[in-house]
């Protein structure tokens, strides 16, 4: 079992990445999700290759602009709660930096 650094933006982000690629690995026989899930993965995945060069707060608003984009359909999405979850850990990762 490995631990998770909730100070490592970059490590959290990932794994935010992985889980919703995931659900949407899982969700084939429901194509709406499936386009959800797509959509919505898109614009992070652009973001992960900036990440070396992103600070933190750069990274929290491609977070937030991503949730803010999603379907009103998809608010509730079990995905969301860990995209806010990821927004959280990363802003007091920031906020114990200072």
């Amino acid at each position: 079992m490995s631990l998770i650094d909730w100070s490592d933006s970059e490590g959290m982000f990932g794994l935010l990445l992985d889980f919703i690629a995931d659900e949407r690995a899982e969700c084939r026989d429901d194509p709406e999700r499936y386009r959800f899930l797509s959509e919505l993965l898109a614009p992070l995945t652009a973001v992960k290759d900036q990440l070396p060069d992103l600070p933190p707060p750069i990274l929290i608003q491609q977070l937030r602009d991503a949730h803010d984009s999603v379907r009103r359909e998809f608010a509730d999405d079990p995905v969301m709660a860990h995209v806010r979850d990821c927004v959280e850990e990363i802003e007091r990762a920031e906020d114990g930096a200072v």
